[in-house]
């Protein structure tokens, strides 16, 4: 099967209306949130030099850290760096870059309107000139969430028998063994839709689930994929380069469903899948089958539920990690040929 798209990831997670054309760089003044970024290319920020010829401070004399200047809540901010160096958000560290200084930050949905993106090189070794107060400010955009309501059985709303609580308990557990595994990037930060359809449901709503009886009782929580409307046995397919974490038939809450890393902090998952065909170990290219759609899980209807997450993987605790808008890291033209 043909991708459904060969779409580049929009750096800083811009608005719809474009990303930037310059970076933000840390030896420009500080950006004002009232200034509106052009429309422009999707590239990431162009590499900081690492000739191993050159002295270090010749290496980071452009700057030692550049970011594109917009970005959206629950959206990415992608920026060049040194390789491997710690990059903070508000003055934490997040991510580390990779061997080609690219580093990729989540946004939570309530970011505040300035991202201050830094460097954090170890305290007890030499930085070159410039690292150490390197800074990037990134406009950040406010997102506008709609709200949804659902009437649902109540063993789709939570586990309500001995035997839903025990599957829902060993499904937790083969997620949180599988998410200890981290590899490194397998290809480009591009992205492609994991089927064709409608979208039936975006990212960042708030739903309330409404029981169908009065035996139990309702939950509110906000969406955090996007949902792809196709009927049952829709191919799905990997919407970016990865290595398979967790492959599983049946999830208490996804069902069938596949969890693809594709480094630098980013993970697929694809949920509700009637077959699933990739294995655990899976090393996975773009546009490559895993399964096909279906109705699994707690669903009231077959779709594809696609979630990105960004891990902070300079953390112990999966706890901080965040679920990102999988429309953010699709260009203007995703779903079409």
């Amino acid at each position: 099967m043909k991708p459904i798209v060969a779409a580049a990831i929009v750096v800083c997670a811009a608005l719809a209306s474009g990303c930037a054309s310059d970076p933000v760089s840390s030896s420009a003044p500080p950006s004002s949130p009232q200034a509106s970024a052009p429309r422009g290319s999707t590239s990431p920020p162009p590499a900081v030099a690492t000739d191993p010829s050159r002295s270090a401070e010749a290496q980071v004399s452009r700057s030692p850290l550049e970011c594109s200047q917009t970005a959206l809540q629950g959206g990415l901010i992608v920026c060049r760096t040194l390789p491997l160096m710690v990059v903070t958000l508000d003055g934490h560290p997040i991510a580390r870059a990779d061997l080609q200084g690219l580093a990729v930050v989540g946004l939570p949905r309530d970011q505040p309107p300035i991202a201050v993106i830094g460097l954090a090189p170890p305290l007890d070794q030499p930085a070159p000139f410039g690292v150490r107060g390197a800074r990037a400010e990134v406009m950040v955009s406010s997102r506008t969430d709609g709200v949804s309501r659902f009437v649902m059985a109540c063993g789709k709303i939570a586990p309500q028998t001995d035997e839903e609580t025990r599957h829902a308990q060993i499904s937790e557990g083969k997620k949180s063994q599988a998410l200890k595994g981290v590899y490194s990037p397998s290809g480009d930060l591009s992205f492609i839709l994991p089927a064709r359809g409608r979208t039936s449901s975006p990212f960042g709503a708030v739903r309330t689930y409404v029981p169908d009886n009065a035996s139990c009782q309702g939950r509110t929580s906000v969406h955090n994929g996007l949902d792809i409307a196709v009927p049952t046995g829709t191919e799905v397919i990997a919407p970016a380069a990865g290595v398979v974490l967790l492959a599983d038939p049946d999830l208490y809450f996804e069902g069938g469903a596949v969890f693809i890393d594709h480094g630098r902090g980013l993970l697929s998952v694809l949920m509700h899948m009637s077959r699933v065909d990739a294995r655990t170990g899976d090393q996975v290219v773009q546009g490559q089958p895993i399964g096909l759609s279906g109705a699994t899980g707690r669903v009231t209807g077959p779709h594809v539920h696609w979630g990105l997450k960004f891990r902070k993987l300079l953390a112990a605790d999966r706890d901080q990690d965040l679920w990102i808008d999988p429309s953010l890291a699709l260009s203007s033209t995703a779903g079409s040929q």
